[in-house]
C-alpha cells in the first residue's frame, strides 16, 4: 500500500509541476505593442487609422488612462515611405512620438514637417 501511495504522490506532484510550468509561460509572454504619445481619442483614432492604411501598424489600442489616450501600436515588419501618421501642436510632441516609434522598431525614420497646423509625423521603413 505504501508503494501505491508514493506512485500517486509522485504522479501528482509531475502533473503539479506541469501545469505550474505552463501557466508560467503562459503569463510571461510580453506584449509587443509599442507606445508612440499620450492625446486625445480623436487623435489617437486618426494616427491609428493611417497607420493600418499605409501599411505601418498592423493593429493599434487607444488605451484611456489619466492623462488622455496612450497610442499603443504593432508594427507590420513591412516597407513603407514617408507615410503620414498625425500631426501634432508642438516639434516636441511630434519627436517624441517618432523617437517612440523608432526605437521601439515599427519603423526606421522619422521626420517632423512643420505646417500650417502643426508638425506633420512621417515615417518610412
Amino acid at each position: 500500500m505504501k508503494k501505491f501511495a508514493r506512485v500517486l504522490t509522485t504522479a501528482a506532484a509531475g502533473a503539479a509541476a506541469a501545469l505550474a510550468l505552463t501557466a508560467g509561460a503562459a503569463q510571461a509572454a510580453p506584449s509587443s505593442s509599442v507606445y508612440l504619445y499620450t492625446g486625445t481619442n480623436a487623435h489617437c483614432t486618426f494616427s491609428g487609422d493611417n497607420g493600418v492604411a499605409g501599411g505601418v501598424f498592423s493593429g493599434y489600442e487607444c488605451r484611456n488612462g489619466v492623462a488622455g489616450y496612450s497610442v499603443l501600436v504593432d508594427a507590420t515588419g513591412g516597407s513603407f515611405s514617408d507615410v503620414y501618421i498625425n500631426t501634432f501642436d508642438t516639434l516636441a510632441n511630434c519627436t517624441f512620438a517618432g523617437d517612440n516609434g523608432t526605437s521601439g522598431g515599427v519603423w526606421n525614420s522619422y521626420y517632423c514637417q512643420s505646417g500650417f497646423a502643426g508638425y506633420s509625423l512621417k515615417v518610412s521603413a
